[in-house]
């Protein structure tokens, strides 16, 4: 090979070599050597999802005479002791016919009400338009939810605005003779209603519940606090009968259980509970509102075994009242702070100069758990306090104790926490 091909292979080397190095310097500047996330504000719950069984001291009612019942008292409403519960008719009818004749005296009311001096004073078109196009809104939006007992009873203030539209613009002067023809359909309702047979009064306080399952004397309520896992089995393996001639039930004392077999690992947070801390307790596939309960027993048979959990509830509601047994999640705990991925958790060994009992300042060195914080191009380690943590998060006390720290502070709200990179240390100049 001759000298100038020695220096045209030569130069092109050269070339070369200077434009990879330029190349990797333009790549360093536009890509990180490290991925950081944000540190921001989370809520998180430490919950358990479990099989569950309602538990209850129930006293199923009957009436004693045949007819028709209807009912006074809500389903999962409060009933004070000798309270009546349902009025006993001959028949259906008479019931249809009673129901009519409240009806009636509310319609009459009403037109009633709209006549009276002064009723429409602040009346105005455009506004008793509107709230009629809302409520018609509302209805629309019941009649897709199903809510058909709620769209009933909009129909009736829609028919008011209506009514009250009529006569607020003068289409019409009063309602006298609508009144009249619905004093006389209530007279004819009211000899078809007739009178009640009888009545079924509340034997004790607490909540109605207007169906039966068969299984309301399936446990000894009074034994709850020492239920054990096979006798959960054994309520779980029952099928529901409604009990023929009932009425209803009552759930006495205004309190009910809630029982669960949970796994070992499970109970922890439950043993740790002191017996005036709460829990919530949500039925997703029943309602939408979670009911709060202490813890009334954890009865686990050795540490290593699974263990029946019983967790005393007060409150109830129509859909509350059915419940016998399904899924439940179960939140021990709510905690609010600062959100890091576990890919961002470091240990780092840390010394610090702390005061001892005696006011003496000595060196204190230990393992800390800790992330790196990317500020400008540099990274600072700082100490993290988990107050909660999962599988692929932490969650951090974002105002720990200045004592409990071995760095200058730890993180901050929108802090950027490395979760991907190599060669990590405190002071690293990042380009």
């Amino acid at each position: 090979m001759n000298g100038s091909a020695v220096k045209r292979t030569a130069s092109f080397l050269i070339a070369f070599l200077l434009l990879l190095y330029v190349g990797y310097q333009v790549y360093r500047y536009h890509h990180s050597s490290v991925k950081t996330e944000q540190v921001s504000y989370f809520t998180a719950s430490n919950s358990v999802e479990t099989s569950v069984v309602a538990l209850r001291h129930e006293i199923v009612l009957k009436s004693g005479m045949k007819g028709a019942a209807d009912y006074v008292a809500n389903s999962g409403g409060k009933i004070s002791k000798g309270s009546v519960i349902a009025h006993i008719y001959s028949d259906e009818s008479q019931i249809s016919a009673h129901h009519q004749v409240q009806e009636t005296d509310q319609a009459i009311a009403q037109l009633q009400s709209l006549q009276l001096p002064g009723s429409t004073y602040s009346f105005g078109a455009d506004n008793a338009n509107k709230r009629i196009w809302l409520k018609l809104m509302d209805m629309l939006t019941d009649m897709r939810s199903g809510d058909s007992e709620k769209v009933y009873d909009e129909k009736n203030t829609l028919l008011n605005l209506i009514n009250e539209r009529q006569i607020g613009t003068g289409q019409v002067k009063n309602f006298n003779v609508r009144i009249a023809s619905l004093k006389a359909l209530r007279q004819s309702l009211a000899s078809a209603a007739g009178n009640p047979i009888g009545s079924v009064t509340s034997p004790e306080a607490g909540y109605f519940i207007q169906s039966t399952d068969g299984l309301e004397n399936a446990y000894d309520i009074s034994k709850v606090r020492s239920i054990t896992c096979s006798d959960i089995r054994k309520l779980q393996k029952l099928e529901p009968s409604p009990i023929q001639g009932t009425i209803g039930k009552i759930s006495r004392d205004f309190e009910w259980y809630v029982v669960c077999i949970l796994k070992p690992d499970q109970l922890t947070g439950f043993k740790q509970l002191d017996p005036d801390d709460t829990v919530s307790i949500r039925f997703p596939f029943v309602s939408s509102s979670p009911v709060q309960a202490t813890v009334a027993a954890v009865n686990q048979p050795d540490q290593n075994s699974e263990g029946a959990v019983a967790l005393r509830c007060e409150g109830m509601d129509s859909a509350l009242a059915e419940i016998r047994s399904g899924i439940a999640e179960i939140s021990l705990k709510k905690y609010t702070g600062l959100k890091v991925s576990q890919q961002a958790i470091h240990y780092k060994k840390m010394t610090k100069k702390v005061e001892n009992s005696s006011g003496k300042k000595v060196s204190e060195t230990k393992d800390v758990e800790g992330v790196y914080v990317l500020r400008a191009n540099q990274l600072n380690f700082r100490q993290i306090i988990p107050e909660f943590s999962t599988s692929s998060y932490v969650i951090c006390n974002p105002l720990p104790d200045e004592g409990s720290l071995l760095t200058d502070s730890t993180v901050k709200p929108y802090d950027q926490v490395v979760t991907e990179g190599t060669d990590l240390y405190d002071g690293k100049v990042i380009s």
